[in-house]
C-alpha cells in the first residue's frame, strides 16, 4: 500500500511531468522555477510544500530590468495567479518583451532568504525601429495650464532614462529644467509604449512658491518645443529612435468648469452604423477620454462599439457594431474626467482658498436619434 506522502510526491512528479510536455516547446525548466521561452508564456514555481496561508504574489514576481538592479522600490509586474498543488503559475498582464532583461524574484519556503533570477525571451524576428507615434495634447495651440503630456512610442522603450532625452525648450532655444515633474518610477504604460509627463503644479498654481520663484512654466503667447533627443533605446537595447519635436503656442489658460452643456451632439440615424459624436468646448485628457464614457440603451445596457478621438481630442466618435435600433440612447461620462489643464466637473486644479465644488455626481447626456434616412 501506497502511504500518503509517497502518493503525493507521485501526483505532484505525474503532474510536473504533464506540465513539461504540455509545455515544453515554450517554457525552460531551471530547478523548480519554469520560464518562458515565449513572450506569453507562463512563469512556474514548484515549492518546497503546498503554502495553506501565503499570498501567491509574496512567492513570485517578475520585475522589469535585471538582477543587479532589482528590487527595491520598483513596482512588479502585473498579471494573474493560479495555485495548483505546490505549483504557482504567474501569467503576466501583458506579453514579455523580446530581449528586455527581467528578474524573477521566488521564495519556495516562508523563512528562504528570496532569490533572484535573470529571465529574458530572446528575440525571434527582425527588432522594429522605435519611433515617437504621437504626442498628446496634439494641437498647435495648447492652455497656459496643461498639465500632461503623453509621449506614444511604437514599440517598448528603455525606462528610467527619460530626463536624459525629454526637453521643454523655449523659442529662443533655452531649457527648463523645472517643468516636469521627477518621479523615482516614471509614468509608463504597463506595455512601455506611453510614458506620461506631469506638469509640476506648483508652476501652474497662482501665488504658489514655485509660480513665484520661477514664474509658469508655458507662458501665453509664446512658442514652445517638446523636443524628445534622439539616441534613446528600445527596451532591449537593439534600436534607438529619431529624434521628433512638437513646435506649438500657448494659448489662454482654462480657469473654468468643464460642462456637458457646451458640447455639440451629432446623433446618427436609426438603421444605420452611423457614428454618434460629440464635439467639445475644449481638450479632454486623452488616456481619460479613452476610458470614461459609456454608451447604452435606452434601458442602461451597454452598447458595444468601437470609439476614436479626433480634433486634438475635441471630438468624440462612437461606431457601434450593429445598427442602432432604438430611438433613444444614453451617454455616461464618469466625473473624473479632466481637461488638459487637470480640471474636472466638480473642481479646478488652480482654485482660489475656500472655493465649493460644484455638486456633480453623474453625467448623463440622453440624445435622441434620427430617424431612417
Amino acid at each position: 500500500m501506497i502511504a500518503m506522502g509517497q502518493l503525493y510526491r507521485l501526483v505532484v512528479l505525474t503532474l510536473g511531468v504533464f506540465i513539461g510536455q504540455i509545455w515544453s516547446p515554450i517554457l525552460a525548466v531551471a530547478g523548480d522555477l519554469t520560464l518562458p521561452e515565449r513572450p506569453d508564456a507562463p512563469v512556474v514555481l514548484a515549492l518546497d510544500a503546498v503554502h495553506g496561508s501565503a499570498k501567491p504574489s509574496a512567492v513570485l514576481q517578475i520585475f522589469t530590468g535585471a538582477p543587479a538592479a532589482c528590487c527595491d522600490g520598483k513596482i512588479p509586474m502585473a498579471g494573474r495567479y493560479r495555485v495548483e498543488g505546490r505549483m504557482v503559475t504567474f501569467d503576466p498582464a501583458f506579453d514579455l518583451i523580446e530581449g528586455q532583461p527581467y528578474t524573477v524574484r521566488s521564495q519556495k519556503t516562508d523563512n528562504a532568504a528570496p532569490r533572484l533570477t535573470a529571465l529574458e525571451i530572446r528575440p525571434t524576428r527582425a527588432i522594429e525601429a522605435p519611433r515617437v507615434v504621437s504626442i498628446h495634447p496634439g494641437g498647435s495651440i495648447l492652455p497656459a495650464n496643461t498639465l500632461r503630456f503623453y509621449i506614444h512610442f511604437s514599440t517598448p522603450m528603455k525606462p528610467h532614462v527619460s530626463t536624459g532625452f525629454i526637453k521643454l525648450l523655449r523659442a529662443d532655444g533655452t531649457r527648463d529644467d523645472a517643468a516636469f515633474m521627477s518621479f523615482k518610477q516614471e509614468l509608463w504604460s504597463e506595455d512601455r509604449k506611453r510614458l506620461t509627463l506631469l506638469m509640476d503644479p506648483g508652476r501652474i498654481k497662482r501665488g504658489v512658491a514655485q509660480n513665484v520663484r520661477l514664474g509658469s512654466a508655458l507662458r501665453e503667447g509664446e512658442q514652445y518645443s517638446l523636443v524628445v533627443e534622439a539616441g534613446w533605446p528600445n527596451a532591449n537595447g537593439a534600436a534607438e529612435i529619431p529624434r521628433f519635436e512638437k513646435r506649438f503656442t500657448v494659448g489662454p489658460a482654462l480657469r473654468h468648469l468643464p460642462s456637458p452643456d457646451l458640447w455639440n451632439v451629432t446623433p446618427p440615424r436609426t438603421g444605420t452604423r452611423d457614428p454618434l459624436i460629440l464635439t467639445f468646448d475644449r481638450p479632454f485628457d486623452h488616456a481619460l477620454l479613452e476610458r470614461t464614457f459609456a454608451v447604452q440603451d435606452n434601458v442602461g445596457a451597454p452598447i458595444p462599439g468601437t470609439l476614436s478621438l479626433h480634433g486634438d481630442d475635441t471630438v468624440w466618435r462612437f461606431e457601434p457594431q450593429l445598427i442602432w435600433t432604438d430611438g433613444d440612447v444614453q451617454i455616461r461620462v464618469d466625473t473624473t474626467l479632466e481637461d488638459v489643464a487637470g480640471n474636472n466637473f466638480r473642481d479646478l486644479l488652480d482654485h482660489s482658498a475656500g472655493t465649493v465644488m460644484a455638486d456633480v455626481d453623474n453625467i448623463v447626456i440622453s440624445v435622441r436619434l434620427r430617424p431612417k434616412p
